[in-house]
């Protein structure tokens, strides 16, 4: 299939994947065993994965923010990390957008912590604090997250049902549910695809919330920044042409 597509050169790198699944799994639940969960911010352990909910508990320089409510009912929280009430310049990330990718959630709640925590110590990150104001999301597809630590560690859309066509797809691909060139380059119709684009653009909850605050609450936007993984990679805009944006030489 691969050589039909032009592919010449394809390398294995995990010859059975579910193994190490099983392994991360025993690791999680014996990490459940051994630790309380704490409800000082600063104690919080950044080291492993921890559910949606643990996640949630951790709120100082912190305002607490409740983007939306999933299609599962369960509130998708945020935080704005800032040392006035003025508005700055403001700094957008979110993560977890894809349910599967758990090291960004991960990477988020140690962003969190570090500007938290280091406020007042670290001047670099002092600096950062007083000069911008900073939003995180650190986990922006709840329900498809949690769907993955309980049933299918590799899922990855939200978790939405389908009334239309299939209703036995479960889903759509929220990073491809954005309003701009909807259903475009690198989406798919189908509501059984990994990346489905959703029966039309925004028509999953999280991304309504996303968009609304952005659009809403944060008037000074400079920067907006979507943590995923795999790859040590740096995306910038577009994905739907190979064109540059007009301050791509600013970054």
């Amino acid at each position: 299939m691969l050589s039909k597509r032009g592919v010449t050169y394809v390398e294995t790198l995990k010859e059975d994947i579910g193994r190490d699944i099983r392994r991360e799994r025993r690791h999680l639940e014996r990490y459940r065993r051994r630790t309380k969960r704490s409800s000082n911010a600063m104690d919080f352990d950044v080291e492993n994965y921890h559910s949606y909910d643990e996640a949630c508990s951790q709120t100082h320089l912190v305002t607490l923010l409740n983007v939306s409510k999933t299609f599962e009912g369960r509130p998708m929280y945020g935080v704005k990390i800032s040392s006035s009430y003025r508005f700055k310049p403001a700094i957008f990330v979110d993560a977890g957008i894809h349910a599967r990718e758990w090291v960004a959630p991960a990477a988020a709640l140690y962003m969190i912590k570090k500007l938290v925590s280091q406020y007042g110590k670290d001047p670099v990150i002092t600096k950062s604090v007083n000069r911008f104001d900073w939003y995180i999301i650190p986990q922006a597809n709840p329900d498809g997250y949690e769907y993955s630590r309980v049933s299918d560690r590799l899922w990855r859309k939200t978790r939405s049902r389908n009334i239309t066509v299939n209703k036995w797809c479960v889903g759509a691909d929220a990073n491809r549910n954005w309003g701009h060139r909807w259903g475009e380059a690198g989406a798919n119709r189908s509501p059984c695809s990994n990346i489905y684009a959703g029966s039309r653009p925004f028509s999953e909850p999280e991304i309504v919330g996303l968009r609304d605050l952005v659009t809403w609450q944060i008037p000074n936007l400079i920067i907006y920044a979507s943590l995923h993984s795999y790859g040590q990679l740096l995306l910038s805009p577009w994905g739907y042409t190979q064109a540059r944006p007009d301050n791509y030489l600013d970054q």
